[in-house]
């Protein structure tokens, strides 16, 4: 069992209420109906949208990299077309995916019909059939119609319009993504580059061509050119802190230190990965800083069996003449793996505590090791001697991002149901302040989800549609309190989106509902003067309805 179903397990079972459910999803490659391979690419496209574009924090959604992890231990060729059900199930239980989507598309008479299909594996049961269809030139747009589908049927009480949902996200050219999808198909490192290289050309904006290249030159130790892609990467990128990992351990090589430390802290701030505390601390102790030894024990304790973490504390005790504190790290990494040089400093460090019969016995050791090696060896065989981690199971990388995000939906949970909602509320309050609109909207939709009641959320969502002009979805928003508990400022807010979209006559009745609620609001009484004023300016020479 992977520690992703143990997060669910306990989630679901430990006594986490049901409103709590967490779903992991994944994307299987659409099929090509169209039976022209120069379409062929398109497959791997519509996972990596949907992914993106489905997960949320109660649906994480594993990305092209797991799923091809998944394949290959289940001996799946990495082209394989139609998969059968029983195929499907296997991957499913590979990845503790809760949810499989599965589709194809087809292109007739100038027309790209996109079809998919949510599988519900703990049921088992099927979706209503989602389907989308256009121009192949919008094959961007319809990929994105076709999550904002998926998504309704997920979230029924998700707000955001479709056209908003397509428009909201930038997209790249084209071009430029299809490049990118016959570089991830090509099977020779230097088609990959040329595709890459064209995909980056067409459009500098999109950053995942980027990433692949970073990661071909780094590969190949070409460090230098692996962090001149590795850098256009950004925050809020699918890849950031990948990218930020790699560039930590190219800087490091490269012996650009604090470069090294402040990307190895870019990923310590978000991810709690002993690789990561190890690294930065060995970039921070190369420059002889002494933040350095708190990153060690970190990795030791977390790990306290890896001989490279023991080393590298103890590395750092003996540095800053801490001698005692050195030696049982430094005996047990010797346990595992007896270098030298570790040899040597634990002999120092035996010497400076008086322990004479041990660092006679290491000495002799020592000694037979080579001429080269005494007590005191030249100072300059004991520098730079800290071990970066450079082993990187990128998939263990990206699913403890996810087992985190599970762990904090699992603490959550456990609150009662009002206290996980008003947790989610003040998160988007906080969003709101520091003006992430988008951030702001997902928190509220969160609230939603858990309580669909919360008339709150609603209002608060109608007001940020308001300030974006996205005049459906902040009705649609604000219907929600009208039906349910409505208030003179929901009418005052509906007529206002009705003023501003040139509705006068529809604004004018709710701005009387809100005036029959609260007759003396100065907010109610300064719109209607504002309206009067619209509306004799629209229609000179015709009597204005009176407002009361």
């Amino acid at each position: 069992m992977n520690f992703l179903r143990a997060a669910l397990l306990a989630l679901f079972l430990g006594g986490a209420p049901g409103w709590a459910q967490v779903d992991l999803g994944i994307v299987l490659p659409f099929e090509n109906n169209t039976r022209d391979p120069a379409l062929d690419w398109m497959s791997e496209s519509f996972g990596e949208v949907l992914s993106s574009r489905l997960a949320s924090p109660r649906f994480l959604m594993f990305d092209r990299r797991e799923r091809a992890a998944a394949f290959d231990s289940l001996g799946i060729p990495a082209g394989a077309g139609i998969l059968s059900d029983a195929t499907i199930y296997k991957v499913a239980q590979a990845l503790d995916a809760t949810k499989v989507i599965r589709g194809n598309y087809d292109w007739s008479d100038g027309v790209f019909t996109a079809t998919a299909w949510v599988l519900d594996m703990e049921g088992p049961s099927i979706s209503e059939q989602f389907s989308e269809s256009g121009p192949l030139e919008n094959l961007l747009e319809i990929e994105a119609g076709l999550a904002w589908q998926i998504q309704q049927w997920l979230r029924p009480a998700f707000s955001i319009s479709r056209s908003e949902y397509i428009r909201e996200r930038p997209k790249p050219r084209l071009d430029a993504f299809e490049n990118y999808f016959r570089g991830l198909d090509a099977p020779q490192r230097a088609e990959q580059i040329r595709y890459f290289r064209t995909a980056m050309g067409l459009d500098p904006r999109f950053t995942a061509p980027a990433f692949a290249l970073g990661m071909i030159y780094f590969r190949d130790g070409d460090y230098p050119t692996s962090i001149l892609w590795l850098t256009k990467l950004q925050r809020g990128d699918p890849d950031y802190l990948e990218a930020n990992y790699f560039l930590g351990l190219a800087y490091l090589y490269r012996e650009q230190y604090d470069r090294a430390a402040a990307a190895f802290r870019v990923v310590e701030q978000q991810l709690p990965l002993d690789e990561v505390y190890n690294n930065l601390g060995v970039a921070l102790l190369r420059q002889n800083r002494p933040g350095a030894v708190p990153y060690f024990e970190k990795a030791a304790r977390s790990d306290p069996t890896d001989p490279d973490y023991r080393f590298n504390l103890g590395y750092a005790y003996w540095k800053r003449g801490s001698f005692p504190e050195a030696i049982p790290h430094l005996r047990m990494a010797l346990q595992h793996e007896g270098s030298s040089a570790a040899r040597a400093i634990y002999l120092q460090c035996l010497q400076k505590t008086g322990q004479l019969e041990e660092s006679r016995r290491q000495a002799a050791l020592l000694q037979a090791e080579g001429a080269a090696w005494s007590a005191n060896p030249d100072p300059t065989l004991l520098e730079k001697l800290e071990r970066p981690k450079d082993s990187y199971d990128g998939a263990s990388f990206r699913q403890l991002w996810t087992l985190l995000q599970i762990q904090a939906e699992l603490k959550h949970s456990r609150l009662p149901l009002s206290e996980h909602v008003a947790l989610h509320y003040q998160q988007a309050l906080e969003f709101l302040q520091r003006g992430a609109d988008r951030e702001a909207i997902e928190e509220l939709q969160q609230v939603i989800d858990y309580n669909p009641e919360e008339t709150e959320a609603y209002r608060d969502l109608a007001r940020i549609y308001r300030k974006a002009r996205r005049w459906d979805e902040a009705v649609k928003a604000l219907n929600q309190p009208l039906q349910r508990d409505p208030t003179a400022a929901d009418y005052l807010l509906l007529a206002e989106i009705l003023m501003a979209q040139g509705k006068l006559e529809d604004a004018r009745l709710q701005l009387n509902a809100a005036l029959d609620i609260e007759p003396g609001s100065p907010a109610a009484i300064a719109l209607r003067e504002e309206l009067n004023s619209k509306s004799a300016a629209s229609s000179p020479n015709t009597t204005v309805p009176t407002i009361r």
